[in-house]
Formats: structure tokens, C-alpha cells, sequence
């Protein structure tokens, strides 16, 4: 879907971003791969250029504002073109309060998931989106959780952060459209192989004081199919909404989260 598809992938050390990477490279784009982490970027990129495809790597800083219009620009400048933007910058469980209590939640903490993940979303969007208004196409892809359509206790600024993003997303699909830009993005729920949802999980039983030998783990269970959706799953979501497979759709939150919200 993605032949001749020239895409950047912020954050492409995290695990969704990663998964979106490497189906991104099998659906035939082009790949632009950054995140803080050299030695793990690096990893990134080895395992999609050993089945054939391109990734080149930077290290970038995707909420330093200077630092990614530079790099958009250099990317514009080199490849020519860009036809898709995904960010999937995240924060671990203990540097952003995840699960615990509002009351005692520091209020720095409570935002800094809208600084660093609803801010980056920002300044990649609208850096790439500079590009692909001149050349009249493209795609940016967000992503949000499933927190901000149902009821979560003790996940405060994450939930602030996701359901401001989906607000992003629509205002962005608006600016933009006009220009032939798409805006989507795309709310998942927990994967349990991330180590973002393991120590959630954890942190959350131990918050409301359950077994986590006989609990269910919060949020992953209650929904249509019986069973969680996998990073694949999402991925592959991300890429059908970078791709002209998804042409007509604009301004769209899609839910990919096995049925747990309507």
C-alpha cells in the first residue's frame, strides 16, 4: 500500500512506533526513522533493512521545536517529497504517574504527558504538514488510547493528553485539508506486549489493592473479541490511514481496540 511512499517515523524506538515501522517497510515505503536512542534506533532500522527496505536514521529530539523543523526540512530536501508522518513518542509508567490517584498526583506530573506526547504530536504534524501542503498531499497519522472513550480511574494526564490529541487531529484535518492534507488518528487500546501497558498493569492492581494472581488486568479485558489487540493490528491501522487506500477519510479517530469501544 505504501510503494513509493516516502514516510517519517518519529519515536521509532518505542514499540508501536517500531511495529508501524516495520509494516510500513513491508508495505513497500520508503522509511525516515528518528528517536533519541541511537544503539536502539539503530536495531530498528537494521531489522527492516535486512528484509529488503529502506530506513534511513537521525537522531532527533521530537519535542525539541528546532530540532525537527531541521530535520523535516533536511528529510524534504533529500527524499523530495513526504507522504506520511507517524509519531509514537510515549512516556514510561513511573516518570508520568500512570495509576496513580488524582488527589495524589503532582500536578507537573499530570502535565507532562500533554507537553511531551500531545506536544510532539503537535510540532511533527505541523512541520511535516508544512511540506505537504506545498505539494498539495499526504498523510499525518496520530495516535491516541482507548483511555479517552471510557472509564479508566487513576490515569488523569495521559487520558488529558489523549483526548487532546483527538481534538488536534480534528482541527488539523480542518487547517489542513483544503491543501489535500489527511488527518487521522488512530486510538489503541492496551497492548500487552509493550512494556508501557506491563508496568501500568502492575502499578494499577497494586494502586486498587488486587492479586495480580486472580484480577483481570484493567482494560484489557471486556471487549468484543475476548482478547486484547496486538501491536501488529495497530500498526497495520496506522498504515492503511498513510496510504491512498484511505484517500476519502479525514478528520476520523479509529478505534482499534478488539470491540472495547463503539
Amino acid at each position: 500500500m505504501l510503494t513509493n511512499h516516502t514516510g517519517l517515523i518519529f519515536a521509532a524506538t518505542g514499540a508501536i512506533a517500531a511495529a508501524v515501522a516495520r509494516r510500513a517497510a513491508v508495505d513497500g515505503a520508503r522509511l525516515y526513522l528518528s528517536a533519541r536512542d541511537k544503539t536502539r534506533l539503530d536495531t530498528v532500522a537494521a531489522e527492516i533493512t535486512a528484509a529488503g527496505a529502506t530506513a534511513v536514521v537521525d537522531v532527533v529530539d521530537a519535542t525539541d521545536p528546532d530540532a525537527v523543523r531541521t530535520y523535516v526540512d533536511r528529510v524534504a530536501d533529500t527524499a523530495g517529497r513526504i507522504d506520511f508522518v507517524f509519531n509514537g513518542i510515549g512516556l514510561r509508567c513511573a516518570e508520568a504517574g500512570y495509576a496513580t490517584p488524582s488527589t495524589s498526583l503532582n500536578p507537573a506530573m499530570f502535565r507532562l504527558p500533554l507537553d511531551v506526547i500531545c506536544g510532539s504530536t503537535f510540532l511533527t504534524a505541523r512541520e511535516t504538514a508544512r511540506h505537504m501542503t506545498r505539494q498539495g498531499n499526504g498523510a499525518v497519522v496520530t495516535l491516541s488510547a482507548s483511555l479517552s472513550g471510557s472509564f479508566v480511574p487513576n490515569m488523569a494526564g495521559i487520558t488529558a493528553a489523549c483526548g487532546a490529541i483527538e481534538a488536534l487531529t480534528r482541527t488539523l484535518a480542518a487547517e489542513y485539508g483544503p491543501h489535500g492534507v489527511r488527518v487521522n488518528c488512530v486510538r489503541a487500546a492496551g497492548m500487552p506486549e509493550t512494556r508501557t501497558i506491563q508496568e501500568t498493569t502492575a502499578q494499577m492492581l497494586a494502586t486498587l489493592g488486587l492479586d495480580p494472581a486472580t484480577a483481570p488486568p484493567p482494560g484489557l479485558t471486556g471487549n468484543a473479541l475476548g482478547r486484547p489487540v496486538t501491536l501488529a493490528e495497530t500498526a497495520a491501522t496506522a498504515c492503511y490511514l498513510a496510504s491512498d487506500a484511505a484517500s476519502g477519510i479525514t478528520g476520523q479517530i479509529v478505534n482499534v481496540c478488539a470491540g472495547l469501544l463503539a
